[in-house]
């Protein structure tokens, strides 16, 4: 089960919503660098919980506070998550954190966000 992380649900404050949800993809951008550091680091676990941790607030709050009334067609934080996912797929990451993203990915699939939303697309069965 993926743990929420204080500091990543206050990013998805309401005060933090606008068109497309910009600002809050804008904060996502910062964290994004933290876990690319980490992978750069070898630190394959970490990074991975912290993209899971991440994915989970987004799909929580996407909900809550109904942010698909805030777009069209463009989800910016959904970009952010895709562009973090593809910085950890060019790593030959370990087997636990592997089965760690595999396992947070199934969850998140589960979620009313994706169920009912299909958010977010680029996860696949």
């Amino acid at each position: 089960m993926i743990q929420l992380n204080p500091q990543y649900d206050a990013i998805f404050n309401p005060d933090n919503i606008d068109q497309d949800c910009d600002r809050i993809a804008n904060l996502m951008n910062v964290e994004a660098d933290f876990i690319k550091e980490a992978l750069d680091a070898g630190l394959y676990k970490q990074a991975v919980t912290l993209y899971l941790q991440l994915l989970k607030s987004m799909a929580n709050h996407f909900v809550e506070d109904e942010h698909y009334c805030y777009f069209d067609d463009m989800y910016s934080p959904e970009y952010s998550l895709q562009w973090i996912y593809e910085d950890i797929m060019k790593y030959d990451i370990d087997q636990e954190s592997r089965r760690l993203l595999e396992d947070g990915h199934k969850e998140i699939l589960q979620s009313e966000c994706y169920q009912e939303y299909g958010y977010p697309s680029y996860i696949e069965r």
